[in-house]
């Protein structure tokens, strides 16, 4: 049966339950590089409430960076990520979308001629990055269970995540062929978080966790991690399961003694190096201005990423030590 992509995403009209807080743009790097309302959710909502189409906000809506910071601090309990993915829908659908050509390159899916079984093992939706480079692969394999447990998906979904992130749609039947991939696993556990709350959607019951995460459930990582250390979220995936994981990284500050990209919302702060229009450098939003923002203040001797992406950001701005996370475990 095919999935619908957008029939579970609620319309532009659930902004008229916003109230104009402010609150979403606590965390929102939009508003942080640019405080131009205009460009935030509260904004988007003003507009439409006042009778604005997407087409009159092809720039505000255009300049998100799909963080998802807004979403758990919006006190109405908007889904305001999913009000954002409707209205790139309509942008892209009436052929108004500056996003669509940024998304050109990624979106051909994969050649997969053969798959491995995944039944009751842990399939990992590898980043390019981490997949360019054997020896993390390794150890991110072996900390999520060893090569006897543990699937590196052929199929990562990127095609999928960078369609939607564009407000496009698959083509016919690409979505099943992923999804087809995943039954019957144990786990998915991904190493960016934009496709999580939709893969639990499309596969109610199938845990879906970030390497971070996995990682951290390891008491060999928790034992490496340093009161010096700086350990950077992967903000997608905390946000859109916030509720849960807030509890995990607060026990692991308190564990630890490092400190992490928590705002005093318990909000993370993103680098935003895995949005489409940063990775191309179009929107206000620019990725070395987060950083700055990340590390003000503070004088880490090593920062610790989950994302390789966020790493690379963090690694053109200064001259710290950066490690990912599954390649800092201690002896157990």
């Amino acid at each position: 049966m095919p999935v619908a992509l957008f029939r579970r995403i609620p319309p532009p009209a659930t902004f008229a339950s916003c109230s104009g807080c402010d609150i979403c743009a606590l965390a929102c790097p939009v508003w942080q590089q640019t405080h131009d309302l205009r460009l935030t959710p509260k904004g988007r909502a003003t507009a439409l409430q006042g009778g604005a189409s997407a087409a009159d906000l092809v720039e505000s809506i255009a300049a998100c960076t799909m963080c998802g910071s807004c979403v758990p601090a919006c006190p109405e309990e908007i889904d305001l990520l999913a009000m954002t993915l409707s209205l790139r829908a309509a942008l892209a659908a009436a052929g108004n979308s500056p996003l669509v050509s940024l998304a050109a390159r990624y979106l051909v899916p994969p050649r997969v001629t053969s798959r491995l079984p995944v039944h009751l093992k842990t399939v990992l939706l590898a980043e390019e990055r981490l997949l360019a480079d054997p020896a993390l692969l390794s150890a991110a394999t072996l900390r999520l269970g060893g090569p006897a447990h543990v699937v590196v998906a052929a199929d990562s979904g990127r095609d999928i995540a960078t369609a939607l992130e564009a407000g496009l749609s698959p083509p016919p039947g690409r979505l099943e062929e992923f999804l087809a991939g995943l039954r019957g696993a144990m786990r998915v556990v991904t190493t960016e978080g934009f496709l999580n709350p939709l893969l639990k959607k499309w596969l109610p019951g199938l845990p879906v966790r970030s390497l971070g995460e996995a990682c951290l459930a390891l008491a060999g990582i928790r034992r490496a991690l340093r009161p010096t250390d700086f350990y950077v979220i992967e903000a997608r995936a905390y946000h859109a399961d916030r509720e849960r994981l807030v509890l995990l990284y607060d026990a692991l500050r308190h564990e630890t003694g490092c400190d992490i990209n928590l705002d005093l919302q318990r909000l993370a702060v993103p680098t935003v190096a895995t949005s489409l229009n940063a990775r191309f450098g179009s929107g206000p939003v620019r990725i070395a201005e987060q950083v700055k923002w990340i590390l003000e203040g503070r004088h880490p001797k090593r920062i610790v990423v989950e994302n390789l992406e966020d790493g690379e950001a963090i690694r053109r701005e200064n001259d710290v030590e950066v490690a990912h996370v599954a390649a800092i475990a201690a002896r157990d």
